[in-house]
């Protein structure tokens, strides 16, 4: 929910990227027999309704859910992302920070919490260090994952995909 919430403001802070930015999240729907899990997925998707309620418009819907288990679909995600999140509470997300970087087709940047169990051994590599608890953090992700200067953003052109993680499996998810 985090990253859904850096994203309204990232889309707050900058208003030209309406239109031309969009954050797709897969979220893999594990666990749904435990009552926790559903209303985190209950509250996940109230948070990604909430941006594209404040932002969206009848041409644009800024944030992109779905929610299922595609191993094909986060893949692909992975090789058309500009911007990956990576920001867990606590230990995880390991394969999805190693994985898209290495499908990753558009010069994609990674940005990596140090609570992320891949941190020790990619944190050198990523864009930016994010620190997760708190608003202060939330603020400071939205700061790290504007424009990559790569994807000729500032200038108007091309439409970036900013595609966060959060949760199990093998998605890209926010």
């Amino acid at each position: 929910m985090r990253g859904f919430e850096a994203f309204g403001r990232l889309l707050e802070r900058d208003p030209a990227l309406h239109g031309r930015i969009v954050l797709l999240a897969l979220l893999d729907p594990s666990r749904q027999e435990i009552p926790e899990y559903v209303d985190y997925r209950r509250r996940t998707e109230e948070a990604a309704n909430a941006v594209n309620d404040r932002f969206g418009t009848t041409r644009w819907t800024p944030v992109r859910l779905d929610v299922r288990d595609d191993f094909h679909a986060s893949v692909a995600a992975y090789a058309e992302y500009d911007v990956l999140l990576i920001n867990p509470v606590m230990d995880g997300l390991n394969l999805v920070a190693k994985e898209g970087p290495l499908v990753n087709r558009r010069d994609g940047v990674l940005c990596l919490s140090p609570e992320a169990g891949a941190w020790e051994e990619l944190g050198a590599r990523a864009l930016h260090r994010l620190r997760v608890a708190g608003a202060r953090p939330v603020r400071r992700a939205a700061r790290a994952v504007g424009p990559p200067a790569n994807t000729g953003a500032a200038g108007g052109q091309g439409r970036l995909t900013w595609a966060g993680a959060a949760g199990s499996g093998h998605g890209c998810a926010a």
